[in-house]
């Protein structure tokens, strides 16, 4: 009995070293960076309500604008829980196609880019019975002569059949990337913190691109190209300002 608790108390006193190490570069890092400016966004300014930002027709397409749940008690519970200041879901057809486009914005300071992360279609489409069969957590395509920054892309199975996503989380203009379970890696963490400090003073986006059909089916669309020129701006588009390291990628 000593000697097994001795060899636990020493995987305990290693363990703890680790913490207290990671916990020690963090409060450094913190420390020092509190005093220096926050970077300035890298995204373009909207100038506009996102309401107003996407527009409503484009040549061949129709929109209609969706609550972002089924009944009114359910939408206080989302608008409650994001605490987001701008959100649109708008659903855009044409003749069989219709993808959609969700957008959320917090101003600088307004939410925990942790707390965002926790409400990701990979936490929030599963709990509500939606079956994830294929996940690209670097997913990459050119746009406009350039590589947008790496998207989340995820194919889901629901009770209206196959749906294909893309989603970006964006602070300060950067893209963040996540790992395999959903959320920020220690990595990631680390690096937003260097980057802004514990305040996390940037304005974040959070942009989900939703479709029955794929995206190599959609991509030369005129009308999705029209969106993209805009989601673009917000910090998809900025491919020098992606965060360089690979988050692990689950099997597809």
């Amino acid at each position: 009995m000593i000697a097994v608790f001795g060899a636990r108390g020493g995987r305990l006193g290693r363990t703890r070293g680790a913490l207290l190490a990671w916990l020690a570069v963090l409060l450094a890092a913190a420390t020092g960076l509190q005093i220096l400016p926050s970077r300035e966004s890298n995204a373009v300014k909207r100038g506009a309500p996102l309401a107003e930002y996407f527009p409503r027709e484009m040549a061949g397409w129709h929109s209609e604008d969706r609550p972002l749940a089924e009944t009114e008690e359910q939408v206080k519970a989302v608008e409650r829980i994001l605490q987001y200041d701008e959100a649109i879901l708008r659903i855009y057809r044409k003749g069989d196609q219709e993808f959609s486009v969700y957008v959320a914005y917090w101003r600088p300071g307004k939410m925990p880019a942790r707390e965002i992360a926790f409400h990701v279609p990979d936490q929030c489409w599963v709990s509500v019975g939606w079956k994830e069969r294929a996940a690209d957590y670097h997913y990459q395509r050119e746009f406009e002569g350039r590589w947008l920054a790496p998207a989340q892309y995820r194919e889901f199975d629901g009770l209206n059949g196959c749906q294909y996503l893309l989603y970006w989380h964006i602070l300060n203009g950067r893209a963040i990337l996540y790992s395999s379970d959903g959320t920020h890696s220690q990595l990631t963490t680390l690096n937003a913190l260097l980057r802004h400090g514990l305040r996390h003073k940037g304005e974040q986006y959070f942009i989900r691109i939703a479709s029955r059909s794929t995206f190599d089916e959609l991509w030369n669309e005129e009308g999705f190209q029209e969106i993209m020129e805009l989601i673009a701006p917000l910090g998809p588009g900025l491919e020098s300002t992606v965060e360089r390291f690979e988050s692990p990628k689950a099997p597809t």
